[in-house]
C-alpha cells in the first residue's frame, strides 16, 4: 500500500513547483482526502481532511480525470453547501495512479479571470503535464516503499546476523570489510564505525587466493589484532562468475572446543556411583580409578568386551581436573586404517587427495586440556604406534603434511580386550609404547567372575528398560535370577543389559520368569557338561589355580609351573593377568 504522506516534503515541492509554473493555485490529497500539499490559501489547510472534496472524491472512485468550468453549478457540486456560491472560477483534478492503486488526486483552481483563462486555454496541455506529476509522484512513493522494506529486511538481516555466535564479515572485491556483526567486531577487535581491509584482521593469503579462485575455503585461521585461534569458512560472492567479494563466517577455536565438550561430555557425563557393582574385586578397582582420577598419569584399562571400559574412563575424567573440558573417544579397531591417522592427527589442506580446504582438527587437538579414551588401542596399527608414543614423550603432534608441532595438554586413557604382554612377544605391539601406556593398569574383570554382582545388575536394568519401554514389570522370579547368575555371560555386562531388555520386551506379565529367557539361557546343561567351559581363558585359569593347589605345602610356583607344562615366569605372568589372588593358602 502506497501512501502520499511517506513523501509528504516532496508533495509539497511538487506542488509549489507547479503553482509557480502555471501561476495558479494547486492541492494535493490523498487517497483518504487529506490535503498534503497545498498553495496559496490552501497551504495553512495541509494535514486538514478536505469535507466538501466532492469532485476529487468523484476522480478517487471513477479514476477518471475532470475539468470544470463552473463550480457551484457543476452536477458533481450539488452535495457542497457553497453551492451557487462557490469562490473558485474553474477547477481541473487528475488522479494520482500507482500500479492498479489510486493513491491521490492532484488539482488546480483558479480564482481570477486571468488564472482561468490560462486554465481553459490550456487544457489538454494542463492535463498531460499534471500527468507527468503524477508519475513523479509515484515514481518517489514507490521508491520510498522500496526503501523502507529495504531498511526493515536489513533491519531483520542485521538482527539475525547479531544473534548469531558465529562472527560474519561480507567482504568486496578490493577486501575490504563493508559489513560486519556484533560478533565478528568483538572477535577481530573491530572499532565502531571503523573502516578496515581483510589484510588488518586475518593471515589472509590463503583465504583470498581461494576467493580469486572461486572456491570455497574451509580452516584455521590466525588473527592479526587477537591472539585467539579462529576458524574460518568463506564463501565467494559471484555475479555471472564475477568474484565481487566473499562472506566470511568465523569461529573462536576455544567455543568450538566447548561444544565438542558439551557434546562429549556433559550429555553422558559419568560418576563412579553408576558403575554398578559391589563384590570385593569391583570396590578395589572403582576404589583404584578414583585414587588416579586427579592425577595425569596415563591409563591402560584391560578387560574383556562388554565389561564398560569406555564407562570407566568416563567416570574417571569427569573425576579429574579436566572434567570442564572435552573427553574424547575413539575407537582405534573401527576406523579403517588409512583414515584412523587423520582422525587423530588431522591434516593439512592439499597433504592428501580428498583432503578438506583448509584442513582439519584431529582428535589429539580436540582433546586438548581434556582426556583422550584411545578404546580397542591393541587393534592400532605399528606405525601409528610409534606417533603415539612420541606424543607421550613429547606432548606435542604434527598434522599430516605439516612441519609445524602443536603443543598438548591431554591425558590418555587407553583400553583393551586384547592381551597386551603376548602381543609385545609376538611382535604386534610396540614394548616401548606398551610400557608407556601401563603406567597405572586397571583390570576389569569379566561378569562371571564377579556373580554377586549379577543380581545388582539385573536390578539396575530392569527399572531402566521398565521405564524405557513404559511397561509396568514390578521384578523377576528367583529362579530366573538363579539361571542368569549360572550363566557365563561371554559378552560380560553389555550382555546382560541386552537380556534384560528382551525380559522386559517380551514378558506379557509384571514378573520375569525363566520362560522368559533368551533361548540359550533357558537351556541348561546336562549334568555331565556342567563343568566343561567353553572358554579358553576360564579353563586356563581354573588351571592354575589347580595346580597351585596341587603343589607341595610351601606352595613352589616352580612344581606348579612344571605341573602346568609351562615356564616359571610364564606362570608368573599369567597370574597378575588372570589377577589370582597371592591370599590364598597355596601362594
Amino acid at each position: 500500500m502506497y501512501h502520499l504522506s511517506d513523501i509528504k516534503t516532496t508533495v509539497q515541492q511538487t506542488a509549489e513547483a507547479i503553482a509557480e509554473a502555471l501561476k495558479i493555485e494547486v492541492e494535493i490529497a490523498d487517497s483518504n482526502l487529506i490535503r498534503v500539499a497545498g498553495t496559496g490559501k490552501y497551504k495553512i489547510r495541509c494535514g486538514s481532511p478536505m469535507d466538501e472534496g466532492f469532485v476529487y472524491r468523484h476522480v478517487m472512485k471513477t479514476g477518471d480525470s475532470v475539468i470544470i468550468d463552473n463550480p457551484g453549478y457543476n452536477e458533481l457540486c450539488q452535495p457542497c453547501t457553497c453551492r451557487g456560491n462557490c469562490l473558485e472560477l474553474a477547477e481541473v483534478a487528475i488522479p494520482i495512479r500507482a500500479e492498479e492503486q489510486i493513491i491521490g488526486v492532484i488539482g488546480l483552481v483558479s480564482f481570477d479571470e486571468e488564472q482561468t483563462k490560462r486554465l481553459m486555454d490550456n487544457k489538454q496541455s494542463l492535463l498531460r503535464f499534471l500527468e507527468k506529476m503524477s508519475e513523479l509522484l509515484v515514481g518517489k512513493v514507490v521508491e520510498s516503499q522500496q526503501n523502507r522494506e529495504r531498511e526493515r529486511l536489513t533491519s531483520q538481516l542485521l538482527t539475525v546476523l547479531n544473534f548469531l555466535q558465529d562472527g560474519i564479515l561480507l567482504i568486496n572485491d578490493q577486501q575490504k570489510v563493508t559489513h560486519y556483526n556484533t560478533h565478528a567486531g568483538k572477535l577481530l577487535d573491530i572499532g565502531e564505525d571503523q573502516e578496515v581491509e581483510l589484510y588488518q584482521l586475518l593471515d589472509d593469503k590463503k583465504l583470498w587466493l581461494a576467493v580469486e579462485r572461486g572456491e570455497l575455503f574451509s580452516g584455521p585461521i590466525r588473527g592479526k589484532r587477537v591472539a585467539t585461534q579462529l576458524y574460518c569458512d568463506v564463501v565467494p560472492i559471484k555475479n555471472s562468475e564475477v568474484i565481487e567479494g566473499a562472506v566470511i563466517t568465523i569461529k573462536d577455536i576455544q567455543q568450538i572446543k566447548r561444544l565438542v565438550k558439551e557434546a562429549t561430555v556433559s550429555e553422558i557425563e559419568t560418576h563412579f556411583s553408576q558403575i554398578i557393582g559391589n563384590s570385593a574385586r569391583m570396590s578395589e578397582l572403582k576404589t583404584m580409578a578414583l585414587h588416579v582420577a586427579p592425577s595425569k598419569a596415563t591409563l591402560l584399562i584391560q578387560g574383556e568386551s562388554g565389561t564398560g571400559k569406555e564407562l570407566l574412563a568416563r567416570a574417571i575424567h569427569q573425576s579429574s581436573n579436566r572434567k570442564e573440558h572435552a573427553f574424547i573417544a575413539i575407537n582405534c579397531g573401527a576406523i579403517p586404517e588409512n583414515l584412523l591417522e587423520s582422525e587423530l592427527f588431522g591434516y593439512e589442506e592439499g597433504s592428501f587427495t580428498g583432503a578438506r580446504r583448509g584442513g582439519k582438527m584431529g582428535k589429539f587437538e580436540l582433546a586438548h586440556n581434556g582426556t583422550i579414551f584411545l578404546d580397542e588401542i591393541g587393534d592400532m596399527p605399528l606405525h601409528l604406534q610409534v606417533k603415539i608414543l612420541r606424543v607421550l614423550q613429547e606432548r606435542r603432534i604434527e598434522r599430516i603434511g605439516s612441519t609445524r608441532s602443536i603443543p598438548l595438554d591431554v591425558r590418555v586413557i587407553a583400553a583393551t580386550h586384547r592381551d597386551l604382554d603376548e602381543m609385545v612377544k609376538t611382535g604386534e605391539f610396540r614394548e616401548d609404547l606398551y610400557y608407556r601406556l601401563n603406567v597405572i593398569p586397571l583390570m576389569i574383570p569379566p561378569l562371571r567372575e564377579r556373580k554377586e554382582d549379577i543380581p545388582v545388575l539385573i536390578q539396575f536394568y530392569l527399572d531402566h528398560y521398565s521405564a524405557v519401554t513404559e511397561k509396568v514389570v514390578r521384578g523377576i522370579t528367583p529362579e530366573a535370577v538363579a539361571k542368569l547368575t549360572h550363566y557365563l555371560w561371554p559378552g560380560n555386562v553389555r550382555e546382560l543389559g541386552n537380556v534384560i531388555e528382551y525380559c522386559v520386551t517380551m514378558v506379557e506379565g509384571d514378573t520375569i520368569t525363566p520362560e522368559n529367557l533368551p533361548q540359550r539361557i533357558k537351556e541348561e546343561l546336562k549334568p555331565e557338561a556342567k563343568s566343561i567351559s567353553l572358554n579358553l581363558k576360564q579353563l586356563e585359569r581354573e588351571a592354575i589355580m589347580k595346580a597351585l593347589t596341587m603343589a607341595d605345602s610351601e606352595g613352589h610356583k616352580e612344581e606348579a609351573a612344571n605341573l602346568l607344562g609351562i615356564s616359571r615366569a610364564t606362570l608368573y605372568r599369567k597370574i597378575k593377568e588372570y589377577q589370582i589372588s597371592e591370599n590364598k593358602t597355596f601362594f
